[in-house]
């Protein structure tokens, strides 16, 4: 990859079950990549950034918070912050690094955790602008989305058969394709405001139930490098 350009920054999406540890771990292994987390509350070493973007962020939330709805949690206020700050790290190691990097439970996932089970005053009307400047931030971060899916059939039983735990692994058929059916109206929604802010993003659809995880590996590097 050219040092004139800027590293690409790629998201892993898609409901569970749709091969996104796989694949992250598949490129674990594929030395042009560099695998990135979101910055971690819990860690000293990333306090200052929380203490940073989150001192930003309290003035939007506290404009808009309704008495008749919750607060955020804890960990809603972590996630918050790093929709709010995250980016900005992101730009500037871009830039310092010749590799692709890739990110697993990135902005996209965040935005859609958000945006489906946050309070209900983030929704509302005096939180369009914050809303606008995270999708707006994230569209010009973002060069790429790897939205991985497949029929529900298979989702589901890739949910049950796993040994990883999951919130609706023991649920009825029906409640199990509601629940996907609900983050893919969701991811969807989100994808198309980040287009739309920037025309460029690119959005790589696979099926995980017609291509092994080596095969997606090397389709996604050919789409980036060429």
């Amino acid at each position: 990859m050219s040092d004139t350009l800027k590293t690409m920054v790629v998201e892993i999406v898609g409901p569970a079950g749709a091969g996104k540890t796989t694949l992250y771990q598949a490129l674990e292994r594929t030395e042009s990549v560099r695998l990135e987390n979101f910055p971690d509350v819990h860690k000293v070493a990333d306090a200052p950034f929380f203490i940073l973007y989150g001192l930003r962020l309290i003035p939007s939330v506290l404009r808009s918070y309704r008495f008749n709805s919750r607060p955020l949690t804890r960990r809603e206020f972590a996630w918050m912050t790093i929709l709010n700050g995250w980016s900005a790290l992101l730009r500037k190691q871009s830039y310092s690094d010749d590799k692709i990097i890739i990110l697993d439970q990135g902005p996209v996932y965040l935005l859609t955790e958000m945006r489906l089970f946050g309070p209900e005053y983030l929704m509302q009307k005096a939180t369009e602008r914050l809303w606008q400047d995270l999708y707006s931030s994230w569209a010009a971060t973002l060069d790429m989305i790897v939205w991985l899916d497949t029929a529900d059939d298979i989702l589901l039983d890739r949910i049950r058969t796993r040994q990883q735990e999951h919130i609706v692994k023991s649920q009825p058929a029906k409640v199990v394709h509601e629940y996907l059916n609900r983050y893919r109206t969701e991811y969807e929604f989100i994808l198309s405001i980040l287009t739309a802010c920037n025309p460029s993003l690119k959005v790589f659809r696979v099926d995980t139930g017609r291509q092994q995880a080596q095969n997606i590996v090397n389709h996604f590097l050919s789409e980036v490098t060429c």
